[in-house]
């Protein structure tokens, strides 16, 4: 490209669109040209917002907005389309996490966008927040050896509206509680080999129509062990105060502390020392990943998230579900290119 800025179109003018908008705003090689929602009133008000103009349907905005890429912020299950959509159209696509439902939908996007020549990103920021980057840095130096297991903690209590009650639209509590973890723990440890999964009692069923707690067991290539355990119906943690994470290693173990926003480590028979930050540092993560995003699309700079990143993601999340619908099996990853189940 030519240009020194890429133009956006963002498509979904909810609460995360806004923010997303704010961060476009705010970097220098981005400009938001357009704002496209099903809900024209929500459109309208974004749009005029940022003194743009908007759509109600995505498809019109793309034969005629001169954008050159799109920010997908909509349900879990409209990704697919808008993302292929944007592909066909010749837009490069910065995709929200959770990717997709399902495997198949997400090579689907993968395979649109490189028919066409564009890039699509996926969002997880979470690896870029200052505390999750200095345990990857902590793990990389070589200091405690190889890891043997790592398990994360998300108990937390959140009132739960909009798409997000939905199975259908989210895709269950893994794809939006827990999605930002599979991704982390993946970054840390490298590919999952085999998932499984239970899911506990369904108590809340005037609240979601999916279930309210779920423990997840990962295998890595490595044998490196993983779990993840999630529920919103814990009152003494928040979202942000939750998923704790513990990493045990040969030469001794490294933690993350939400509730403190710190990481500590020690070696085996060593004190314990802290690194405490300022912040979870939400912004500085969107910037890592939209700045990467701009300069993937002006230059070619390598990015540091792909449509790869989203896939594997949904693919644990997916084997998951899958293990909870077959009682509790291993599922055996990667999950073939069309795999549907357990969702249709």
């Amino acid at each position: 490209m030519a240009r020194s800025r890429v133009r956006v179109a963002l498509v979904g003018a909810g609460g995360f669109g806004g923010e997303i908008a704010k961060t476009i705003g705010r970097r220098p090689e981005l400009e938001l040209v357009g704002v496209v929602d099903v809900n024209t009133e929500a459109a309208r008000a974004r749009g005029d917002m940022h003194g743009v103009p908007w759509w109600g349907d995505h498809r019109i905005c793309l034969s005629e907005c001169e954008c050159d890429a799109v920010a997908v912020a909509t349900p879990h299950n409209t990704h697919r389309d808008i993302v292929v959509d944007a592909a066909t159209a010749g837009r490069h696509i910065f995709c929200e996490k959770t990717m997709a439902i399902t495997v198949a939908e997400c090579h689907d996007m993968i395979e649109a966008a490189e028919r066409h020549g564009v890039k699509l990103m996926v969002g997880h920021k979470r690896r870029f927040r200052a505390a999750h980057a200095e345990i990857k840095r902590l793990l990389d130096s070589g200091e405690f050896g190889s890891p043997l297991a790592i398990n994360v903690h998300g108990f937390f209590g959140r009132q739960i509206q909009g798409f997000w009650a939905s199975r259908e639209a989210c895709g269950g509590l893994l794809y939006w509680a827990g999605t930002h973890d599979f991704d982390t723990i993946r970054h840390y440890m490298g590919e999952v080999d085999q998932v499984s999964a239970m899911a506990g009692p369904k108590m809340f069923p005037d609240i979601t129509d999916y279930d309210d707690a779920i423990a997840v067991n990962l295998r890595f290539r490595s044998g490196v062990l993983g779990s993840i355990q999630v529920t919103t119906f814990f009152p003494m943690a928040t979202y942000r105060t939750s998923f704790s994470y513990e990493i045990a290693c040969e030469r001794g173990g490294i933690a993350y502390d939400p509730r403190q926003v710190a990481v500590h480590y020690a070696k085996h028979h060593g004190p314990t020392q802290t690194t405490f930050f300022e912040g979870y540092g939400f912004e500085d993560a969107f910037a890592t990943e939209w700045d990467s995003f701009a300069a993937w699309v002006l230059r070619g700079e390598p990015p540091v998230l792909t449509g790869d990143d989203g896939l594997r993601a949904v693919e644990i999340m997916q084997a998951a579900y899958l293990s909870i619908h077959e009682g509790g099996r291993p599922i055996s990853l990667p999950l073939d290119r069309n795999e549907r189940r357990p969702f249709g």
